[in-house]
């Protein structure tokens, strides 16, 4: 074997590595160059244009709140019998409109209707004992001046004809009770209304109260809302309130607003009452009040395009400040982006109240804030670099 053969095999790689840690040389060098040198030396596009608005200070917003309320019927009643006993019939169904006092429903009377003619048989039987003491009464009172019958003999026959005529009267009232009971057999609607639900058919044995229909009346229907916080004393009983329904206005009095709070969410319940409701605005519908009041509270408006997530989760806000004629500047730029913290206060749609280190008259970036970052020289666009004053409405 040769023993040239690994010195010539090991010369190629030793020149490979060579040439590579040259080309490695000379391209931190230029690296180092580059880095050396001024960004604006690098680049020569212009900067970048920002679209900024001026902000002005204000003394107040107004804080509007929407609140859900829903439709209610003035009165829905679950119809049930008085007494027990076997459904017969139901007149009615589910939808059906009825008028007050009409029959809806019956109850089997059968048993009641022989214990009535068992009473009214007593009843015969009380009378007949009733005109027979009568009868000894007159009598005895003919005979006792002859005193063929004693005074003792007389009070016995007064006292009993009022026995029988007690007998009549509590036979009578038996049946006056039976009377009651196959009245109440009839089950009428106590309002007018509209047959909602139908919950027992024919052929079941009811017990005493139990609800065979249930009854939504027909009426201008009520609408409540729950009110938070104080606002609802600076609702007023009598005046109209415009509520939104489907993205449709809805006109609506207010009746009253109730003196307690809901034990779950703390809210006070204003019962409105609507004024021409439209077709469609029935019991269950969710209904939206809106409410507005005044803070006194100094703070600037801002888009919410202009809002910035800031340090440890904070928020900011750009401005753009002008450059001082000492800043090296061949980038055509004007102002320079300084961050302001801020505090956001209230939101209403796009744009946001706040409060913070802004000065009145600072341009705000409005748009494309992903785009610049603290520091960065830009130019402020003229043709949307106007004073902008977002005053609460």
């Amino acid at each position: 074997m040769n023993p040239n053969a690994h010195r010539n095999t090991r010369f190629p790689l030793v020149s490979l590595l060579i040439g590579a840690a040259v080309a490695l040389l000379a391209a931190g060098l230029v690296t180092a160059k580059l880095a050396s040198e001024p960004a604006e030396h690098i680049s020569s596009s212009p900067a970048l244009g920002v679209q900024t608005l001026a902000v002005e200070k204000v003394q107040g917003y107004a804080l509007r709140r929407i609140f859900t309320g829903q439709v209610e019927a003035n009165r829905v009643s679950g119809l049930g019998f008085e007494r027990a006993g076997l459904l017969l019939e139901v007149l009615v169904r589910e939808g059906d409109a009825v008028r007050a006092d009409q029959v809806v429903a019956r109850l089997d009377t059968a048993l009641l209707e022989a214990k009535r003619r068992e009473l009214a048989a007593a009843l015969d039987d009380a009378g007949a004992r009733l005109s027979l003491a009568e009868a000894t009464l007159r009598r005895y009172r003919d005979s006792v001046d002859d005193g063929a019958v004693t005074r003792q003999a007389l009070d016995e026959a007064q006292e009993g004809r009022v026995a029988a005529q007690a007998q009549v009267d509590a036979a009578g009232a038996r049946i006056a009770s039976v009377d009651l009971d196959i009245a109440k057999s009839e089950l009428r609607a106590p309002f007018d209304g509209i047959v909602t639900n139908r919950r027992a058919d024919e052929g079941r044995v009811l017990q005493a109260g139990h609800p065979v229909l249930e009854l939504q009346e027909r009426t201008v229907p009520e609408i409540r809302v729950g009110l938070a916080g104080g606002l609802a004393d600076t609702l007023r009983p009598g005046e109209e309130y415009a509520l939104s329904w489907h993205g449709r206005k809805l006109s609506a009095r207010l009746r009253s607003v109730l003196p307690v709070r809901r034990p779950g969410t703390r809210t006070r319940d204003a019962l409105f009452e609507s004024i021409d409701p439209p077709n469609g605005l029935h019991a269950g519908e969710l209904v939206e009040l809106e409410l507005s009041h005044w803070l006194d509270e100094e703070g600037f408006w801002l888009p919410l395009s202009a809002l910035a997530v800031g340090y440890r989760g904070l928020w900011q806000a750009y401005v753009t400040e002008p450059l001082n004629d000492f800043t090296p500047n061949e980038l055509s730029a004007d102002h320079r982006i300084a961050p302001r913290p801020v505090e956001v206060l209230y939101q209403e749609g796009e744009r946001i109240f706040v409060r913070g280190s802004l000065l009145p008259g600072d341009r705000v970036v409005s748009a494309g804030l992903q785009r610049v970052v603290p520091g960065q020289l830009v130019r402020v666009l003229p043709d949307v670099a106007e004073s902008v004053a977002m005053e609460a409405e």
